[in-house]
């Protein structure tokens, strides 16, 4: 929102003293207040639990509807004991060619039993996130894991932010993707190939709530031999894609995505990394028009192991 200092503090008493503001109706839940603000206020959280009092993004009938869409009441087997697990969230039924290879071969959860709900603070019923994630955390908890590896980035912020936040115990270690595929490829560290292209990296909305594993993200790339452009809309600055604006109905997505995509090519990149598959979905229209081909971060790592053909990989995309 484009306001000046004294209107940005009048508005945040008002929404303190639980008044509606033009700020429930305009904000996209891209979290990056809560990241940003100096006094760590996470000021998303007052405007998340606000939205849903006023009902400013989504009626109540919609969200009843997500919400059994996305419950599972089925009894569910239990795993095998291992000391280390990955939860695939909904996405093995969705988006199953992200999940193939070596780095994915050890024991699996997936499907609406382990959605991790926070998609729910997206569509303005934070209290729905709230309420499931104790299934979640039980259901993950039934093979008695050590460490839970999250291939998804909400995944990861509700068991290492959310549910700590919340008061529930968390009796394994959450493990982010990206420290996963690092501990992996520096197990083959001497046989792997080395990318050497320009990247860009497209963070995700979770990530303002997680910064801590930003670190193995540029591991990543310095093991892969990829080399991170110094873009405008990075890290901190990141753009989230968007992709929300569109779920909500609200304006046009097109020139947010456009100056993200154009801010990577005029950087300098080959190509875009995603870590979440629902950015890679949002910016491929405008990154299709930039020629800027999009890379999941695990088909990354796969390159790296010589699973995946970079240089094919490349050029079927630029045929699309």
């Amino acid at each position: 929102m484009n306001v000046d200092h004294e209107t940005a503090v009048e508005l945040i008493k008002r929404m303190i003293n639980q008044e509606h503001t033009p700020v429930l109706d305009n904000c996209i839940t891209c979290y990056a207040c809560s990241e940003l603000c100096i006094e760590n206020a996470d000021p998303f959280d007052l405007m998340a639990s606000l939205q849903e009092k006023y009902h400013t993004l989504s009626p109540r009938g919609k969200i009843d509807a997500i919400e059994k869409r996305f419950s599972s009441t089925d009894e569910i087997e239990k795993p095998s004991w291992a000391d280390r697990i990955i939860s695939l969230c909904v996405f093995k039924e969705t988006h199953a060619d992200l999940i193939e290879g070596e780095l994915y071969n050890l024991p699996q959860v997936s499907g609406k039993p382990y959605f991790c709900w926070v998609l729910f603070s997206h569509l303005g019923a934070a209290s729905i996130q709230k309420k499931h994630a104790k299934t979640l955390i039980h259901r993950l908890a039934l093979s008695k894991p050590k460490e839970v590896i999250c291939f998804h980035d909400d995944c990861y912020t509700m068991l290492a932010h959310f549910a700590p936040e919340y008061g529930f115990d968390v009796p394994f270690r959450p493990v982010h993707l990206a420290e996963h595929l690092v501990r992996h490829l520096k197990k083959r560290r001497h046989s792997l190939l080395s990318l050497d292209i320009k990247i860009a990296y497209q963070r995700p909305c979770a990530s303002r709530y997680t910064p801590e594993k930003e670190p193995f993200i540029d591991e990543l790339f310095d093991l892969a031999g990829v080399r991170r452009v110094n873009r405008k809309y990075d890290r901190e600055n990141a753009m989230c894609c968007a992709g929300v604006k569109k779920i909500l109905g609200m304006d046009d997505p097109g020139p947010d995505q456009e100056k993200n995509i154009l801010d990577a090519v005029n950087a300098g990149a080959r190509a875009l990394v995603c870590l979440c598959p629902m950015c890679m979905e949002s910016l491929l229209p405008a990154a299709s028009r930039h020629n800027l081909p999009i890379i999941f971060l695990g088909d990354l790592a796969r390159m790296a192991l010589g699973e995946i053909n970079i240089n094919a990989y490349l050029k079927e995309r630029d045929k699309k």
